[in-house]
């Protein structure tokens, strides 16, 4: 109970610094570099555009994509929550840090590469994608939080905090999934906020003090302790 306190309490004070972080990054700088960042995206189609004009032919699509978007803070509490109650106190704690710094650390990186996002800087999204123009620096007020993806940087700290458990992996992995179409198809992040948020995820992992390798192989020792606790059983 103590550790999902702490994760309520922790993942409320964010959404606070988030909101003041966001509207000081937006009132740092006017300017925006979503035509260059869409000239990367140009080269793989133009794919916030594909999705945003799916969303728009199936309603069901937008609506369940949007729901993973929405639901980011609390996917990441109800894992925090599931780490405390399930594991040791410690990894819980770790799975808490990480999601913060995931967090945290992306506001320097917004003031220094404001990105807003196709919606904002392309009127014809998702209809049709802009041809035959050269990019330039534009002048916006829409919040620049696209470079990093921290939606994505969560949605990938999710599936790694489950992947332990074969539901959650299950989980984690549709969570990924509808987070890319979201992200894009909402015209809040183009694809190269998604590259970029992988490694940055991968930073963020590292700095919380996760290890893939040493989790694999206390899962392998849990099982064969269990294993070996169920063969010493008692004999009819």
């Amino acid at each position: 109970m103590q550790g999902l306190f702490l994760s309520a309490l922790l993942l409320t004070l964010l959404l606070f610094v988030d909101n003041v972080a966001l509207t000081i990054a937006t009132h740092a700088t006017s300017i925006r570099y979503d035509e260059y960042v869409f000239c990367f995206d140009r080269i793989f189609g133009s794919p916030a555009f594909v999705i945003g004009r799916l969303f728009q032919h199936y309603p069901w699509f937008h609506d369940v994509s949007y729901f993973a978007y929405v639901l980011a803070p609390s996917a990441c509490l109800i894992v925090g929550a599931v780490n405390f109650f399930l594991l040791r106190f410690e990894d819980g704690v770790r799975c808490v840090r990480t999601v913060l710094l995931g967090c945290l650390l992306a506001y320097p990186l917004y003031i220094v590469f404001p990105v807003a996002g196709p919606q904002y800087a392309f009127r014809t999204f998702p209809d049709s994608a802009p041809v035959n123009f050269e990019p330039h620096v534009v002048h916006l007020q829409a919040i620049p939080n696209g470079v990093p993806s921290v939606h994505m940087t969560l949605a990938i700290l999710v599936l790694v905090f489950s992947r332990r458990w074969p539901i959650g992996a299950g989980l984690g992995w549709t969570f990924v999934l509808l987070t890319v179409a979201a992200t894009m198809g909402l015209g809040e992040h183009y694809l190269l906020d998604l590259v970029v948020a992988v490694p940055y995820a991968a930073l963020v992992i590292y700095l919380g003090g996760y290890s893939m390798r040493n989790e694999d192989r206390h899962v392998k020792t849990q099982g064969q302790e269990t294993l070996a606790a169920s063969s010493v059983g008692p004999h009819t």
